[in-house]
C-alpha cells in the first residue's frame, strides 16, 4: 500500500506548511496547507476521512474559526460524487470547485495575489497525486 506512507509525507508537508504561513507575516505566500490538502481531496475524494480533520485544524491554526475552507471541504466529496455521476469526471468542474473552496481565504483577508499563489500550487499538486493514484491502480 503506497498510500499511508503518502497521505503520512502529505499530512507532515501541510503541517510545515501551515507553520510556513504562520511564521512568514509580510510575505506574499500561498497557503501551502491548503494546497496540499484541496488537491488531496480534488485527486482521491475518499480521503476525506483524514483531510477534513487536517482542514479543520488548518481552519482553527489560521483564521480562528471553523468558519474556512472547511464548510465547503466537507460538501466537496458530495458534490465530486453527484457531479461524476451525472456528467463523468473532468477537469472544469474540479478546477471551479477547487477556487470555490479556496476562496474562503479571501472571505478571511488574503489578498487575490495570495488566493491565485494557493490555486496555481494546487494544480500541480493535483496532477502530482492524480499520476500516484493512477499508478497504483495500473
Amino acid at each position: 500500500m503506497i498510500f499511508i506512507p503518502l497521505y503520512i509525507a502529505i499530512l507532515g508537508l501541510a503541517f510545515l506548511g501551515l507553520a510556513l504561513s504562520l511564521g512568514s507575516v509580510g510575505i506574499v505566500q500561498p497557503d501551502w496547507a491548503l494546497a496540499l490538502l484541496l488537491a488531496t481531496l480534488l485527486a482521491r475524494r475518499g480521503s476525506w476521512p483524514w483531510v477534513l480533520p487536517s482542514m479543520l485544524v488548518h481552519d482553527l491554526t489560521l483564521y480562528w474559526s471553523v468558519w474556512g475552507a472547511f464548510p465547503l471541504s466537507c460538501l466537496l466529496p458530495f458534490f465530486l460524487a453527484g457531479l461524476d455521476s451525472r456528467i463523468g469526471a473532468g477537469l472544469p468542474q474540479r478546477l471551479a470547485l477547487m477556487a470555490l473552496v479556496s476562496s474562503a481565504m479571501l472571505w478571511h483577508g488574503a489578498g487575490t495575489i495570495q488566493w491565485l499563489l494557493t490555486l496555481t500550487l494546487c494544480i500541480p499538486i493535483w496532477y502530482l497525486l492524480v499520476h500516484i493514484h493512477e499508478q497504483q491502480y495500473a
